[in-house]
């Protein structure tokens, strides 16, 4: 397995690995993800290549300032996996490269929003080492 940074190319198969998972038409991901490589630091945005397929994506980011906080943030904003190459390492292999290259930066907290439902994800991130933060997610709808 290759993790090498994402390309614009990758957009397709971003879009089938998250119609595989949702069972849904892709949403907004690609788009989002099409304005991080864009504008944002391509370098946080990874794939994982099997025999030249995009088996996996994970989408980071830095974000120079938050809430009382005086060091860049990382993000870990979306991460994929192919159903087909699930349980094979992919997930890891790309967290594992995503935090190597925070910590190349400089980055030393890392952050992502799971939804509490999501067991399956969140045993992923506490397996990464992540842990409940200290900070409470609060949100308002405007409709």
């Amino acid at each position: 397995m290759k993790i090498r940074p994402m390309r614009r190319a990758d957009l397709p198969s971003v879009g089938r690995i998250e119609r595989a998972i949702t069972g849904k038409a892709a949403g907004t991901l690609g788009r989002d993800v099409a304005r991080q490589l864009r504008h944002g630091d391509p370098a946080v945005c990874l794939v994982a290549e099997e025999v030249d397929t995009v088996a996996g994506f994970i989408v980071g980011d830095v974000r120079p300032w938050e809430f009382g906080e005086t060091n860049e943030i990382g993000w870990v904003r979306a991460i994929g996996v192919d159903p087909e190459f699930q349980g094979h390492g992919v997930g890891r292999a790309l967290g594992k490269a995503l935090l190597k290259r925070f910590r190349r930066r400089g980055v030393r907290t890392v952050r992502t929003l799971v939804e509490w439902h999501a067991g399956d994800v969140i045993a992923y991130f506490k397996d990464m080492g992540f842990d409940r933060s200290r900070h409470v997610a609060l949100e308002k709808s405007l409709r």
